[in-house]
């Protein structure tokens, strides 16, 4: 009975250990959502969200009044003046004194108005830049989920082309031991199965190594597990028409953060200007106070008679102040002058930014476009060219099981359709992922259906 409880524990911890991706494939959309929950580049630039939200939050409570409190136990040998009466003694005394101070900004060149809605303006910027980082990463992830698709077509294509060799080789052995073929023709086509074998073998090592990059990317822990789920492309259809690179542009500069980023940056910098301008500008405060203490010596200023409690010392020595303080900056080294003059440049160069910002938009668009109508002209090619080698293939074999055919041509005939169906299918997933990618320019989110 124990034995079987221990099996039955085995098996429950190894069904349960095994990742959701080992029980069913993993679409293009779980991918991508996976990785923005998990990502680790991600979580940092997250973080970079809260560290700006924290410092909007503290420029906002810097409007507030500052409270301080303190206080202090002293004890006094020999000669010594006390702070609470102000008189020489040559005795040993003790005291003590507490004091609660506030002040308050009631002008500061706009300053820490200014401070708020820069700040505000970050926090804006850190949250388009982590959406240009997710949007960077699901690109990466389209791209690496592509190349495992051909790879796994390309394999498929290398498994059938053995099986068809196979079958030629075992159709020449009856023809040579049947003297209708020489044993050469044998020998060839033994050749092109080994040659074959190899390619599949290539083609295998090429789809797991492009499995383990996804599931790199992916961070998964168990990537000898992981697998996609292949999309049947029904809507696939090929178009002619793939739009104007101005329409995209003009829809890109709305719905990608890359230049809300860099006009964001440019508000932040202007921001940062009017608050170096603000230090030239006189600063208006107030401040009060209020202070009490405790000294043995304060005996020797009352009358005998009295007797003084310690709560009657206290509210004689108490000490209370209101007061505004205007400072007015005359001569500081120029340094005010001198930030200013940086901001300023700073500005100047966040506009070359925002300049810049649109110039690579619109460079990464026109590539886009180039690629994804290359790769268009290219579908349309090798998809005559493989029907074209498909129907003289056909021909081929017909000639080549009736002894008709050399093997070397045979072989010829058979390279040259397997070359043009890879050609066909590269094509294929050059033109899915750049099409893809001129759909994302425009604002469709990323998907394969």
């Amino acid at each position: 009975m124990s034995s079987i409880r221990i099996f039955v524990a085995l098996m429950l911890v190894i069904l349960f250990q095994e990742p959701a991706a080992a029980q069913e494939p993993w679409t293009l959309t779980g991918c991508i959502e996976y990785a923005f929950q998990n990502n680790i580049k991600l979580k940092q630039q997250a973080l970079g969200v809260d560290v700006a939200r924290n410092n909007l939050n503290q420029s906002k409570l810097n409007l507030l009044p500052s409270v301080n409190s303190g206080m202090s136990q002293s004890f006094r040998f020999g000669r010594s003046v006390d702070p609470l009466t102000y008189q020489f003694t040559t005795e040993n005394s003790t005291g003590a004194s507490v004091y609660v101070s506030g002040g308050l900004e009631l002008f500061k060149g706009l300053e820490n108005w200014n401070t708020i809605q820069r700040n505000q303006i970050d926090l804006k910027k850190n949250l388009t830049d982590l959406d240009k980082a997710k949007n960077d990463l699901a690109l990466t992830i389209a791209r690496y989920y592509l190349q495992i698709l051909f790879n796994e077509e390309l394999h498929d294509i290398t498994i059938q082309q053995v099986n068809i060799t196979a079958q030629q080789v075992n159709r020449t052995r009856i023809m040579v031991d049947a003297g209708s073929l020489p044993k050469g023709d044998l020998l060839e086509i033994q050749a092109q199965l080994a040659n074959e074998e190899l390619n599949e073998v290539n083609s295998r090592n090429q789809l797991t190594m492009s499995y383990l990059d996804l599931a790199q990317l992916l961070d998964l822990k168990n990537p000898e597990t992981f697998k996609v789920q292949r999309p049947t492309f029904e809507g696939f259809t090929v178009q002619d028409n793939l739009g104007t690179v101005d329409a995209v542009y003009q829809s890109a500069i709305i719905t990608l953060p890359q230049i809300k980023s860099a006009e964001l940056d440019l508000q932040s910098l202007e921001k940062s200007l009017l608050i170096a301008k603000g230090r030239l500008s006189p600063s208006l405060s107030l401040n009060t106070s209020y202070g009490t203490g405790y000294s043995d010596r304060l005996k020797d200023l009352m009358d005998p008679t009295v007797v003084m409690s310690l709560k009657k010392q206290l509210d004689f020595t108490s000490q209370k102040s209101v007061g505004f303080s205007l400072n007015v900056p005359i001569f500081n080294g120029w340094s005010a002058k001198t930030g200013i003059n940086n901001a300023r440049i700073s500005v100047l160069n966040g506009k070359y930014q925002v300049e810049v910002a649109h110039n690579q938009l619109l460079k990464e668009i026109q590539q886009a476009f180039a690629d994804a109508t290359a790769s268009l002209e290219k579908f349309k090619a090798t998809s005559k060219s493989v029907s074209a080698l498909e129907e003289a293939f056909r021909y081929a074999e017909q000639k080549f099981n009736v002894g008709l055919l050399t093997s070397l041509d045979y072989n010829v005939a058979k390279n040259n359709l397997t070359k043009a169906r890879s050609d066909l299918l590269q094509a294929k997933y050059n033109y899915i992922f750049n099409t893809r990618i001129l759909d994302f320019y425009r604002g469709i989110p990323i998907d394969l259906k």
